[in-house]
């Protein structure tokens, strides 16, 4: 073979080396980049899962005093209710509830205000849960 045979086919090699470099070196950077672009995007998921892990805590907090204190309003409705004068006026009211008579009925016939009945009603409500 005539040397500069062999010197056109090492160019042509060369040459194809350089392109496959090139090609190699543009898959790398995007690969790079797009790596960069996966790692940002996990770390916005971390803090947002941070935050709302910290929210459901406040938020069952938040539950859990709320409860605390209708319990102690229903506790608190229990003692006024049994040291009542008109113990026999929530006795009927109760009476008529389980007869199925709506609210609204109870309220004009025992002379209790919507707020009296809305507390009775929860009352009831919590006696039959117990």
């Amino acid at each position: 073979m005539p040397l500069w045979l062999g010197a056109v086919l090492l160019g042509l090699i060369v040459l194809t080396l350089v392109g496959v470099a090139r090609s190699q070196a543009r898959r790398l950077v995007a690969l790079e980049n797009a790596l960069a672009e996966e790692r940002k995007v996990r770390e916005q998921l971390a803090r947002d899962l941070g935050g709302l892990v910290a929210c459901s805590r406040e938020l069952g907090e938040r539950v859990g005093q709320q409860t605390a204190k209708q319990k102690a309003l229903l506790e608190r409705l229990n003692e006024m209710a049994q040291q009542m004068d008109g113990g026999q006026a929530i006795t009927q009211a109760e009476r008529l509830m389980a007869g199925g008579l709506e609210m609204d009925q109870i309220t004009q016939m025992c002379a209790l205000s919507q707020g009296e009945a809305a507390l009775l009603e929860r009352w009831k409500n919590h006696r039959s849960a117990a």
